[in-house]
């Protein structure tokens, strides 16, 4: 077996763990959760097929790849968001904003439309936001929120570097950084159970 597809397999078993943690959020909040999380394990199952040698899939995985990507990160952060202003996503608007989840989905699968880096990193940077200010009321929560955000980062900037000092291939340095984001925002999520 490829060491890759293992990888890529470990990322599959870190998204349902995820996904199961997920679900002890409050509801609004853990359906945003959930899909994030859905988007990235779908993509790693494409990945894991592609690398195994099944080379039709390509263009479905470099797809599902962009999704997880644009919509799976805007997924986590409204989630974050969620989180942080529970009152308000309770009572208000949580449906429109899985209107628009439901609508960027469509968008990118009508196109080959993706969010572009600066609004990636953009989403992203509102996490560890909402990270930094949930360290003050729920600091275990807020502590995995900062380390999935801090794989996340670390998964586009660090993956050379760590493959020198390691000796492991770049992708499977990716692949292992991006279960951690994976996990850990999973168990950020199990932890936000809003009163």
């Amino acid at each position: 077996m490829n060491l890759v597809v293992a990888f890529e397999a470990i990322l599959v078993v870190c998204c349902l763990i995820s996904l199961n943690l997920a679900r002890q959020s409050f509801f609004p909040a853990s359906l945003f959760w959930a899909f994030g999380v859905v988007t990235i394990g779908v993509a790693a199952t494409l990945g894991g097929f592609k690398f195994a040698g099944f080379g039709g899939l390509e263009s479905y995985h470099t797809l599902a790849k962009q999704f997880a990507g644009s919509i799976g990160i805007a997924a986590f952060a409204i989630g974050a968001l969620a989180g942080l202003l529970a009152n308000f996503f309770i009572r208000f608007h949580w449906w429109i904003l899985l209107f628009l989840i439901l609508l960027l989905c469509a968008a990118l699968l009508l196109g080959t439309w993706r969010f572009p880096a600066q609004i990636q990193l953009g989403l992203v940077g509102l996490i560890l936001l909402v990270g930094v200010i949930r360290l003050i009321s729920s600091g275990l929560l807020a502590i995995y929120l900062l380390l999935g955000v801090a794989c996340l980062i670390l998964s586009d900037i660090a993956t050379r570097w760590l493959a020198v000092n390691t000796g492991m291939a770049e992708v499977n340095i990716y692949h292992v950084l991006l279960s951690l984001a994976v996990i850990s925002f999973g168990l950020s999520a199990s932890r936000d159970n809003w009163e």
